[in-house]
């Protein structure tokens, strides 16, 4: 399965979203490994097509990309959780840890390198925070 950049950035968030305290701010362009214009434009067609809420948004006149988007307190919305479960086959029972070994075990079988970086650090942030190792 081939994804483009929208859905590998509404992957991540997901990914983090499983964490007792998700810190969205985790989720930058060069964990990613994309470019800040190619990511502020994903975070913002994200928003708009209704995946996710509470993304602050700057142009400051300079062109037709964002200038910056702050995902602090970013959320996906039920429309963006359940797209995340139904294309990677997610049953929605599963816990939080569960979620994210699925998301890490797909994004490997795609060759996506970042992304499987990405979700072993938030796999072994979880299993940490269920273990009360600090």
């Amino acid at each position: 399965m081939e994804l483009d950049t929208k859905q590998k950035v509404l992957l991540a968030l997901y990914a983090e979203y499983q964490k007792d305290l998700p810190n969205m701010r985790e989720i930058r362009a060069d964990t990613l490994g994309l470019t800040k214009d190619v990511f502020n434009v994903a975070i913002e067609k994200l928003q708009n097509e209704g995946f996710i809420r509470d993304v602050n948004i700057a142009y400051a006149g300079r062109g037709p990309y964002p200038f910056d988007v702050k995902i602090d307190h970013c959320k996906l919305t039920r429309y963006g959780i359940e797209y995340v479960e139904n294309k990677l086959q997610i049953e929605p029972t599963l816990s939080g840890t569960e979620k994210a070994k699925s998301v890490a075990k797909k994004v490997a079988e795609w060759g996506w390198e970042q992304g499987k970086d990405f979700c072993a650090k938030v796999l072994t942030e979880l299993i940490k925070g269920s273990t009360g190792v600090q």
